[in-house]
């Protein structure tokens, strides 16, 4: 909570809680109401380097990993080797290799970044037992269902190690995410809207870790980031809208890979209205109170453009329950 972070702040530092919290304001005016006033705070933190978390390793099954852990240690069954795939950005070129793993609570896809450890998980194959140490977790961009384990230059990997054993593996059931009303909407809760949007702003950017996609900070030898050290970094977009859905509307923040798909590379924003105002989407996220304004926005998690066939079909379905 806030008052936690403030308090673990003051304990461990020489600075007020009145020093403090006029830091986490500049930080909100700094990031232009983008983030949470929690937000802020935990940016405040890091930035004077005071941990709120416990980064110690931990073992896990796979059924009781969720979003934003890091020292992860699993062992799985391996289900699929994708194989390695090249990548290319602005800033990094490399490889990335994905496997599906899994032990007897669930399924997860690990994504290995680092050319050394892809190099020993080529040669991995279905049915192979895998102890994974120091990897961390996310959620996926694109559909919030799903968590996916990430491994670094931190990461290591051991291929059948001696006296483990994986007997059956659990089969995920796929998150189902009902749909609502902005009107509807309450906090802290994952759900669909369908709307159209009616104001967008101007795309921001903040510098992240190319590698885990973290926020990094800058010191006087250049992009540090808590992860993987010094690095150069990728600019994240961000993109602010505002959504109507006949009940009413709501602002919703699309982070990375979605603000990148809506901005499209336009760079002019009047051009950037012209191309999304009016445009439907299906969007699935998490609505959220902006503590500094005490109004709800929503996080998007995925988006997608809905089909006209379904649309009606869920129409004349909503008619006959009506009647």
């Amino acid at each position: 909570s806030y008052e936690v972070i403030i308090s673990k702040i003051t304990e461990a530092t020489s600075l007020s809680k009145q020093d403090i919290e006029l830091k986490i304001q500049q930080k909100l005016n700094d990031l232009q109401d983008l983030i949470s006033k929690n937000g802020a705070a935990q940016i405040v933190a890091n930035d004077l380097g005071v941990k709120l978390y416990d980064t110690s390793p931990r073992t896990l099954k796979i059924g009781n990993i969720i979003p934003g852990l890091s020292s992860i240690t699993i062992t799985a069954k391996v289900i699929e080797n994708y194989g390695a795939k090249s990548f290319q950005n602005a800033t990094r070129q490399g490889r990335v290799l994905s496997l599906m793993v899994g032990d007897e609570t669930g399924t997860i896809r690990a994504s290995i970044w680092d050319e050394n450890v892809i190099n020993q998980a080529s040669v991995v194959k279905a049915g192979d037992i895998i102890k994974i140490n120091n990897a961390y977790s996310k959620q996926n961009a694109m559909n919030p269902a799903f968590k996916e384990l990430h491994l670094g230059n931190k990461s290591q990997i051991f291929i059948n190690p001696e006296g483990e054993k994986i007997e059956s593996i659990k089969a995920n059931v796929r998150a189902q995410v009902p749909r609502k009303q902005i009107m509807d909407l309450i906090e802290n809760e994952n759900i669909e809207i369908l709307g159209t949007i009616v104001q967008v702003f101007e795309p921001k950017s903040y510098q992240s870790c190319p590698v885990c996609s973290k926020k990094v900070v800058m010191d006087s030898e250049g992009f540090i980031c808590a992860n993987h050290g010094k690095i150069t970094p990728k600019q994240v977009p961000i993109l602010n809208a505002f959504v109507d859905d006949g009940s009413s509307n709501i602002r919703i923040i699309f982070f990375r890979d979605l603000a990148e798909k809506l901005i499209a590379g336009q760079t002019d924003l009047e051009a950037l209205k012209k191309q999304l105002l009016g445009k439907q989407l299906i969007i699935k996220g998490r609505a959220t109170v902006n503590q500094m304004f005490n109004r709800l926005e929503f996080t998007a998690n995925s988006i997608e453009e809905p089909e006209p066939n379904k649309l009606i079909a869920e129409i004349e379905t909503e008619t006959v329950k009506d009647n």
